[in-house]
């Protein structure tokens, strides 16, 4: 759809449902003690978070995670399937494709929370290890490579990158207050997906439709930033994983 009513009509749209969605959750908020903690997170971060590896606890902030991110994805592609007849195409999924599906549950989840959610505990190694990730992705724009296509330029790149990280990245890092450092991962997490796309063959309407697309992420980026602090990195991860291959699954059947 070309005209700009429509791409006004899908905003309004998503603006709507957004306000019913915070209304539910505000309901559920008002009886749910880890829901409240987890709002709390959001609003007011912090890195000291009591570390909690309870299966029982885990479960109940996997279950709300997995809520509230399925409520956001379905509400969102139903609305972008009423506007659009085709899903956007991303560069990455070529990429994907050519992989085996226990590659795609495994790496892309460890890459994307050691560059985002690692260093949310800032520590040297952990500022350089998140540094290298970012780059392994920006890597691949740069010399024209698919994602997950390993090339020793991109190798050196990333090295080069994780000893600047090590001498002198931490050194700003820890000044940086821990709410906006919070921001800053988050807002990387949905800049990162957007470069995914060809951006040069769209017109106004299709990049509005890309970052709304993006935008979406970052409530289950802020969550996973949560489930980290509170339930630590691996935990994160697995929880990744499983989006992932909720994800996949839902691709398949459809």
């Amino acid at each position: 759809m070309n005209q700009p009513l429509s791409y006004v009509g899908f905003i309004l749209c998503l603006v709507l449902i957004t306000i019913c969605f915070i209304a539910a959750v505000y309901l559920s908020y008002r009886k749910s003690s880890r829901l409240r903690d987890m709002v709390q997170f959001v609003i007011s971060p912090k890195d000291n978070l009591l570390l909690d590896f309870k299966i029982s606890s885990i479960i109940k902030t996997a279950l709300w995670f997995i809520l509230i991110h399925v409520s956001i994805t379905v509400v969102y592609h139903f609305t972008d399937l009423i506007f659009y007849s085709e899903s956007a195409d991303t560069n990455i999924g070529d990429s994907i494709q050519t992989l085996p599906l226990w590659v795609v549950l495994i790496m892309p989840p460890i890459l994307e929370e050691t560059a985002f959610r690692l260093p949310l505990k800032r520590k040297r190694l952990y500022i350089a290890l998140s540094c290298t990730a970012i780059m392994f992705f920006v890597s691949a724009i740069i010399f024209s490579t698919k994602v997950y296509d390993v090339t020793w330029e991109r190798l050196l790149l990333c090295a080069i990158i994780a000893l600047t990280a090590w001498f002198y990245g931490y050194k700003w890092v820890s000044k940086v207050n821990f709410k906006t450092w919070l921001w800053i991962l988050v807002l990387s997490f949905s800049i990162l997906h957007i470069i995914n796309y060809d951006l040069s063959t769209m017109d106004i309407g299709g990049w509005i439709r890309v970052i709304l697309k993006e935008a979406v992420k970052i409530p289950s980026a802020l969550m996973f930033c949560y489930v980290r602090i509170k339930h630590g990195f691996g935990t994160s991860v697995a929880l990744h994983s499983a989006v992932n291959l909720s994800a996949y699954c839902m691709g398949a059947l459809v």
